[in-house]
C-alpha cells in the first residue's frame, strides 16, 4: 500500500514543478487527507460496502467506479475486503495552455466539449450519486490507466513525465465517461435496443483500442461473421464496428493534441495507429486538417 503524495513534485526532470495529480493503489481508504477541493476517480477492485454521498447511499460491489468532486461528502462503511485504486487530481490540470484563478473560474469557462469529460463528476440525481458498477473488462483498464499514470508521476523517468502522466489522466476521463453512459443514456441515444452482446463488444473495444483491431480479430473474438456483426452493431450504435473504433480513437487523438505536448507520433501509437499515412488520412477526414494544424488552433486560441 502506497502513501499519498499530493501534489506530485518534480525532481530531476522539471525540479520543483507541481502537478496536482497523484495516484495511490491497493488502499482501503478514500484518502480523506487529500485537499478538500481535489477530485477523485476511485476504482473499487475488490470487496463491497455502502457508499454514502451526503444524505444518499447505495451498496457498491467490485468492480465499481466512483467519480467524486470537491463538494461531495462521501464515505464507505459497512465494508468488507475493500481494495481501491485512486487518482486524485485538480481538474484544472485538464488544461494545457490556460491558467485559472480558481476552480469556479475554470468551471465557468468550460466549453460544451470539455464539459463532456466531467459529467460523471458534475451530474448528481436520485439514480446517480457518483458511483457506477462496471465489469472486469473496463474495470481492469481503469486500474491499468491509474497504474500507468502512477508510474509516470512517481518514476519521472524523462522530460515528458508531466505530459505523459496527464495523457493517462485524460484517457481515464474518457473511459469513466463510457462507464457513466452505460446505464444512463445508451437506450435513448442510439437507434436500437442495447443488449448484452453489444455491451460486450463495446467493453472489448474500449479496452483494446490501443491494439491492432481488424474485423477478423473482432469476429473471431465474438464467434460471429462480419456481416452479421456489423448489422447488429450498426442497428444499435448507428455505425459499423470499425467506424466506431475510428471515432473512439479520434476522440483520444484530438484530446491529446489539445491538452498535451506529446509528439504526434506518440499520440498516434497510443490511439492504436501504426501506419503514418493511414493515420493522417483518417485524421484529415475526421477533423478537416492535419494534426499539427489542429494542435496549433488550440495553441493560439
Amino acid at each position: 500500500m502506497g502513501e499519498l503524495q499530493y501534489p506530485t513534485i518534480g525532481r530531476e526532470h522539471h525540479p520543483g514543478r507541481k502537478v496536482n495529480i497523484c495516484c495511490i493503489r491497493n488502499t482501503d481508504s478514500l484518502g480523506s487527507e487529500c485537499p478538500k477541493d481535489s477530485y477523485r476517480i476511485v476504482y473499487v477492485k475488490e470487496g463491497f460496502g455502502v457508499f454514502s454521498n451526503g444524505q444518499s447511499s447505495q451498496i457498491i460491489t467490485s468492480p465499481s467506479v466512483l467519480c467524486l468532486n470537491e463538494s461531495d461528502d462521501v464515505s464507505l462503511h459497512n465494508s468488507s475486503g475493500l481494495m481501491l485504486d485512486i487518482m486524485f487530481f485538480d481538474p484544472i490540470c485538464f488544461e494545457r495552455y490556460i491558467e485559472f484563478e480558481s476552480l469556479q473560474a475554470w468551471k465557468d469557462a468550460l466549453n460544451e466539449h470539455d464539459w463532456f469529460f466531467f459529467r460523471p463528476f458534475f451530474n448528481r440525481d436520485d439514480s446517480y450519486i457518483g458511483a457506477r458498477t462496471t465489469n472486469l473488462y473496463l474495470g481492469n483498464r481503469v486500474s491499468q490507466l491509474i497504474a500507468l499514470a502512477d508510474e509516470q508521476f512517481s518514476g519521472q523517468k524523462d522530460h515528458f513525465w508531466p505530459c505523459r502522466g496527464r495523457s493517462y489522466f485524460i484517457e481515464l476521463l474518457l473511459l469513466v465517461n463510457s462507464i457513466y453512459n452505460e446505464d444512463s443514456e445508451r437506450e435513448t441515444v442510439y437507434t436500437g435496443e442495447m443488449n448484452d452482446e453489444i455491451k460486450g463488444i463495446l467493453n472489448w473495444l474500449h479496452t483494446h483500442y490501443p491494439e491492432k483491431i481488424t474485423m477478423e480479430v473482432v469476429t473471431k473474438q465474438f464467434h460471429t461473421n462480419k456481416t452479421t456483426l456489423n448489422q447488429k452493431f450498426k442497428s444499435v450504435m448507428g455505425a459499423t464496428v470499425m467506424e466506431y473504433v475510428n471515432n473512439l480513437r479520434m476522440q483520444i487523438v484530438c484530446s491529446f493534441l489539445r491538452k498535451t505536448y506529446l509528439t504526434i507520433n506518440e499520440i498516434m501509437e497510443r490511439a492504436g495507429y501504426r501506419d503514418d499515412a493511414h493515420f493522417l488520412r483518417t485524421f484529415r477526414k475526421y477533423a478537416g486538417c492535419t494534426p499539427s494544424e489542429y494542435r496549433n488552433q488550440y495553441a493560439t486560441a
